[in-house]
This record gives structure tokens, C-alpha cells and sequence, in this order.
């Protein structure tokens, strides 16, 4: 017997039936069985009477049966879906309750079957299937039940026979499907109702004002639809400058307040005062802030009270002193600070703090561009703390051995490296051109596309009427697994 005329069965006498009479839990009756198990009698809950099973003296009347809240969700207000045996669920959670059935259609099973007229036959199926004939309209792009129009498109039924229609709003053309408004329109008004729904939040009517003001500005710039979906990440911005200054201040009070790092985050916001002549931006204000924070940074590499940490400052204080003189500018400061704080970090690794003459000796054959800038820290070093510390002069050949050992590296790195980087080829011959040709390693980025061809076993590069031969970076191999 099929599953279909099982869930057609009454399950008391087991005679096949359209509909059951009744359904109590997980049971159907038909109307003579529901005659004869159900009496009427008094409810043990509520004192009326109601016909409830004889085979079951604790039963309640529907009444009382459905008045607790829905066994799965919780829900007090709802529809009945279903009363099981654990009690009453609401419309949503009856599926839940169901048994698996095969779809008629597809035959996964589903405990949501349903009949679609618009199919065309009477066949239980699934919901995937009774909506095999939705999809996304290519007009509208709404998800509806789609047909193919003359020009091959699948469109929606308003689509397919409307076509255009003029927006009721904007009177510019959209497609049917749409409805009462365009996109444009749609996206305009709920960009006006979060302007609302922000502005309400502000105490100042100036900041709302200002706020409405940015949220216009932004909605011209970015259009409708982005400026609703990202006008509400700009609000905390807006109050927090309210709470304050109550109005927008002046460039400097936002810089010392937020930072650099904050005010690039909100780069829309900053950009809308500029151009509304609320702020001047100040671009050595804004450098000068970054050079501090970076300080600060620095400074905080080494813990409150260490060695390393209390040298570090007292270098500070001297090259503050200058900067107070004028004599040097505050990036000269964070430039100056860098490789002692570098340095700092190999001589506690190295546990020789002050640094000594091997620390700067490891630290200048890692790094040996910042011998000038170690200078004035060694220095330092020497004068405050007695070190017996020196820069060692130069070793041009030296250097240029750790030049094209790095290079090597460089290199190797991007044999290794996997196909499909779009500037893979453009690295090959930047590092390649500085390898084998000792030409700078920027140039290779500033070689155009037309000047680098594929040669024999090899590129050849055009630079400065000049070519230049480099072989091809070597193909990985694949590894078969066996």
C-alpha cells in the first residue's frame, strides 16, 4: 500500500477516507469512529461539557487544550497548527511535527508537501518543487513565477505584458514589475525615514541640522540606495562630536581629539565639512599627529620602568630638546627614534642591555640602510651611558654581497610563489632587472606592459632605449600523490 493511502487511512478502523473527521494528536478518525470514541462529558479543566475520548478519562476539551503557549516556540498569541501529543504548536511550528514524506514530484522527502494548482496536476510535492517555475524576473528582479518573453528573456507576468511603465513618483520609466515606485524612489525614501529616525538622536538642532545636511550631500554623492544601506555607521561620528563640542569645531580640535587614524576612518564625513567650508585641513597638522602617535608608539614598545624603556625616553628628551630649539622637526624625531627602537629590541633579545658593540655590529648587518639614521643613537649612547659602541664604517662590497643575497631570497620566494597573482611578472622583472642588471628595483614597476616581451628561454625588457634579458621564472611542477 502506498504512503499516500496510509495518510489517507482513519487509524482507528483503518477504512480509507477523503478527510478525517478528527485529528487528536497524531490519530485520525473518521466520522463514525469520532461518534463512537468521543462522548460527550464534562471537561476535568474547565467544567463544560465537550466530546472528548472515553479511552482517556484525563483529556481536555479543545479549548483548554490550545489555551497554553505553543510547545516549541513559546508563542501565547498564535494560530493552531497542530495539537500533538507533547501539546499545542502554532501554525509555523506544525511542520516541525510532521512526518517525512516522499515528494510526488522528486521524491526527496519533505514534511511540507503541498498540491500547486499551478502546475497543473493534483500530485503532493515539496516546496522546491511546487516553486520549480519561480525565479528571479530579469526586469524587476523580483522572485516570482517567470515566462519566457519574445526576446528570450524570462520575465514576470506584470513584466512580460506591462513592459514599462512611468514611476508614479518620478514619472522616468521602470519596469512593471516594480510596482508603485522606481528603485530610485524606494532606496530615496528609506534614506529620508533613517535620516529621521538618526536625527532624532541629536539634542542640538544644529547637529541634526548638520547631520540631515551630510546625509543629503552623501545620498547626492554615493547615491540613494548606498547612502541608506551606510547612513546610520556615521551617527556615533556625529554625537560624539556633540557631546563634545555641541557644533562641528574647528580642524585642530578634531584632530587632537579623534587622531589621524580616526579621522582617516571617517574620510565621507571629513570630506562633506570640507566641502561645505565648515573645517580647513591642515596637511603639517594632520603629519605632525601621526609622527606623535607613532612616537608614542614606539615608546610604548618596552614596558614602564624597564631598561630598555628608560634609555629609549632619555634619547627622546635629548631630540626633544632640538625639536623645542627648532633645529630639527618632529618627524626627524620618529625617523631618529625607529632604529634605536629597533636596536633596543636585538640587545634584550641578545640580553646585553645597553647595546654593545655586537648588538650594533647584528643589528647593521640586517639592516644596513639605517647605518645614518644609528648614528646619533650610538652617539648618545656613548655620551650618556658610557658604552663603548661604534658605527663601523661602511663595507661596499660587504654591502653589496647582502644586497644580492636579499635579492636571491627575493627571488627564489617568487618560484615558489603559485600562478595567478596579476603582479606576479611584474615582480619577476623588477627583482630580476635589480639581480642581474644592478639596475634600481623601481624601475622593473615602471616598465610598461608593451616594453616587456616573451623572448626565447627568456623577457626581454625595454628601458631607457636600452633591453635587457632576464630568464623566465620557473614553472612549478606538480606533485602527483600516489
Amino acid at each position: 500500500m502506498t504512503t499516500d493511502l496510509i495518510s489517507r487511512q482513519c487509524d482507528e478502523c483503518g477504512r480509507e477516507i477523503d478527510q478525517a473527521h478528527r485529528v487528536d494528536g497524531d490519530r485520525r478518525y473518521c466520522a463514525t469512529c469520532y461518534a463512537r470514541i468521543f462522548k460527550r462529558r464534562i471537561c476535568p479543566k474547565c467544567g463544560n461539557f465537550a466530546r472528548l475520548p472515553k479511552n482517556n478519562p484525563a483529556a481536555l476539551c479543545r479549548r483548554c487544550e490550545t489555551d497554553k503557549p505553543c510547545i516549541r516556540c513559546g508563542k501565547a498569541d498564535y494560530s493552531l497548527g497542530k495539537i500533538t501529543i507533547y501539546g499545542p504548536v502554532c501554525n509555523a511550528c506544525a511542520p516541525h511535527f510532521r512526518t517525512e514524506e516522499p515528494c510526488e514530484a522528486c521524491g526527496a522527502l519533505s514534511r511540507r508537501l503541498t498540491r500547486a494548482s499551478s502546475l497543473g496536476h493534483d500530485r503532493r510535492v515539496c516546496p522546491k518543487c511546487a516553486r520549480s517555475a519561480h525565479g528571479t524576473c530579469r526586469a524587476c528582479t523580483r522572485h516570482r513565477p517567470l515566462q519566457a518573453a519574445p526576446d528570450g528573456r524570462m520575465l514576470c507576468k506584470t513584466c512580460l505584458e506591462k513592459g514599462e511603465i512611468p514611476c508614479p513618483k518620478c514619472q522616468q520609466a521602470m519596469p512593471a514589475g516594480y510596482g508603485t515606485q522606481c528603485q530610485r524612489c524606494y532606496w530615496g525614501g528609506v534614506l529620508e525615514k533613517r535620516i529621521q529616525m538618526d536625527c532624532a538622536a541629536f539634542s542640538s538642532a544644529i547637529m541634526a541640522a548638520h547631520f540631515d545636511a551630510f546625509c543629503t550631500w552623501l545620498g547626492a554623492k554615493a547615491g540613494e540606495k548606498k547612502a541608506a544601506l551606510t547612513v546610520h555607521r556615521y551617527l556615533p561620528f556625529f554625537m560624539e562630536i556633540e557631546r563634545e563640542w555641541k557644533a562641528i569645531p574647528e580642524y585642530a580640535h578634531l584632530l587632537g581629539h579623534f587622531g589621524t587614524a580616526k579621522l582617516r576612518r571617517e574620510i565621507l564625513p571629513m570630506r562633506w565639512m570640507e566641502a561645505a567650508s565648515l573645517i580647513v585641513p591642515d596637511a603639517e597638522a594632520k603629519a605632525d599627529d601621526s609622527d606623535r602617535r607613532r612616537i608614542a608608539t614606539m615608546l610604548d614598545t618596552f614596558a614602564s620602568g624597564s631598561k630598555e624603556r628608560g634609555i629609549l625616553e632619555g634619547y627622546h628628551d635629548a631630540l626633544a630638546e632640538g625639536l623645542k630649539t627648532k633645529k630639527i622637526t618632529l618627524r626627524t624625531v620618529r625617523l631618529a627614534l625607529s632604529p634605536a627602537t629597533a636596536l633596543l629590541r636585538q640587545a634584550s633579545a641578545m640580553e646585553c642591555v645597553p647595546p654593545d658593540q655586537n648588538a650594533v655590529d647584528s643589528y647593521l648587518g640586517e639592516v644596513p640602510g639605517q647605518r645614518a639614521a644609528l648614528t646619533g643613537f650610538v652617539r648618545h649612547l656613548r655620551e650618556v651611558h658610557g658604552t663603548a659602541v661604534v658605527v663601523p664604517p661602511a663595507d661596499p662590497a660587504k654591502t653589496q654581497r647582502q644586497r644580492r643575497k636579499k635579492l636571491e631570497a627575493d627571488l627564489l620566494t617568487l618560484t615558489q610563489e603559485a600562478e595567478g597573482s596579476e603582479t606576479l611578472q611584474r615582480r619577476w622583472v623588477s627583482v630580476g632587472l635589480a639581480y642581474f642588471h644592478g639596475l634600481d628595483r623601481r624601475i622593473g614597476m615602471a616598465v610598461r606592459d608593451s616594453d616587456v616581451r616573451q623572448a626565447e628561454g627568456g623577457l626581454v625588457v625595454t628601458w631607457d632605449k636600452s633591453k635587457y634579458w632576464l630568464p623566465a621564472r620557473p614553472r612549478q611542477r606538480k606533485t602527483e600523490i600516489r
